[in-house]
């Protein structure tokens, strides 16, 4: 090997690929024929993630390696899909709206100066809009609204048959091991009525928020638009308890961006989130939007889930939440590093690691069962016979009473779910 020639270690689909046949004299463009030669992916569709220049001009496929910094032991990541796997992923994928395939030189904007400026500046002037209180050692999962789990455009009678199939299902086992962020490209107002009305929230809670909200607005003296306890432990009979929603961001916490061919668009860095609440960051945080743009400054924690539109027509065939589920649960038991991971391929993870999957789903059903057949248990009448007399009856009753009071009067303040105990003529206690 000569002195000239160039050692690079990347990775694909989490395998380790080594090229150590190109010189510092030869270009990306090279590098991308030789790494096509390994994994059939087209040079057109390669990412290659953590290649930059010394001058930090955008690379391109003209840019020579010696140009790069390139330093011992530096990691780089290829993303892209081979031909036939892109044929069969768009047969039956819905249009996307405003979304478009990165250039290589948009893979670089999360390098720019500018940009990550920008970020700075956003993280400084982030104000924490918290619902739940964060819990120790859980990762992170970040939502889009508009066509993620929510087709906002369609015509129907109830906002109900326009939310995505299984989302409640979706978020119930989601929460088992994430706290959840929900991050739309559109103003608080809209975010709250969306999530009150779905149910994901309780209706209270987003009318007492969007009433801080309009009372703080831009001005606000305090850096903390949080609910206070009282607010975010109050009962809605119309909310699903089995899960809440850690925090809220919208468009204002989002930075402009522009693209090469495309111009300047908004985008949601999840560094905001990283700086402000530093339990997350690249490591255990994973973000699902249908704009994959959306996640140009952090592209690896990014999976770009298929649109959701036309609930009418496909209510009834969408699985896609069911099938990234999996991944999710997967991904939490078995991964430390999610940087490691290449989200594009969340399929292919699911099906390598299947027969774990299966194993879960047999406990989870076995959890399910002991708790309904505690449910029951708990529900039955407690009603005991023997031969006492009537004429004793009012006076054990009495007493009774008098004891479980007593028991409730000098007991801790918790929720006691109680059974009924009936008497019949012949009880006795």
């Amino acid at each position: 090997m000569s002195d000239t020639t160039v050692h690079l270690q990347l990775k694909y689909n989490g395998q380790p690929i080594i090229i150590n046949c190109l010189s510092r004299e030869h270009n990306v463009s090279d590098l991308k024929e030789e790494l096509f030669k390994l994994t059939r992916v087209l040079p057109k569709n390669q990412k290659i993630l953590g290649l930059r220049t010394t001058n930090n001009d955008p690379v391109v496929d003209s840019t020579t390696l010696s140009c790069l910094v390139l330093k011992p032991g530096t990691k780089l990541m290829l993303i892209g899909s081979t031909q036939e796997e892109i044929v069969n992923s768009t047969e039956d994928s819905p249009d996307v709206v405003d979304d478009f395939d990165f250039k290589e030189e948009d893979i670089q904007l999360c390098n720019v100066t500018e940009n990550i400026e920008k970020v700075a500046r956003r993280c400084k002037a982030y104000r924490p809009r918290k619902l739940s209180e964060f819990r120790d050692g859980k990762k992170l999962l970040v939502l889009d609204i508009d066509y993620t789990i929510f087709d906002h455009l369609t015509p129907a009678e109830s906002v109900h048959q326009l939310a995505r199939p299984h989302l409640i299902e979706f978020l119930t086992r989601a929460y088992v091991h994430y706290d959840i962020a929900i991050w739309s490209a559109t103003s608080m107002t809209w975010i709250l009525a969306k999530l009150g009305q779905l149910g994901i929230i309780p209706l209270h809670v987003a009318k007492t928020f969007q009433h801080r909200n309009n009372i703080t607005g831009s001005t606000s003296s305090t850096n903390d638009d949080s609910l206070p306890s009282e607010d975010l432990n109050a009962s809605d009979d119309q909310y699903n308890k089995s899960f809440r929603i850690a925090l809220i961001l919208d468009s204002s916490d989002m930075i402009s961006v522009k693209f090469t061919e495309h111009g300047i668009k908004e985008v949601k860095p999840l560094a905001v989130i990283w700086n402000n609440h530093p339990q997350w960051g690249p490591h255990n945080t994973i973000m699902f939007d249908d704009v994959r743009r959306n996640f140009i400054m952090n592209p690896q924690s990014g999976l770009r889930i298929r649109s959701y539109r036309d609930a009418h027509v496909n209510c009834s065939r969408d699985h896609e939440l069911l099938r990234l589920i999996k991944y999710l649960e997967l991904i939490a038991l078995n991964e430390q590093d999610f940087t490691q991971l290449n989200h594009n391929h969340w399929d292919r993870y699911v099906h390598k690691h299947r027969k774990q999957w299966e194993a879960l789903k047999i406990k989870r059903k076995k959890q399910s069962k002991l708790c309904q057949d505690n449910e029951t248990r708990n529900n039955q009448p407690f009603v005991v016979q023997s031969s006492t007399s009537s004429s004793s009856q009012s006076s054990i009753y009495a007493s009774t009473i008098n004891r479980l009071s007593d028991f409730v009067a000098h007991s801790p303040t918790y929720e006691i779910k109680t059974r009924q105990v009936y008497l019949s003529p012949t009880t006795s206690l």
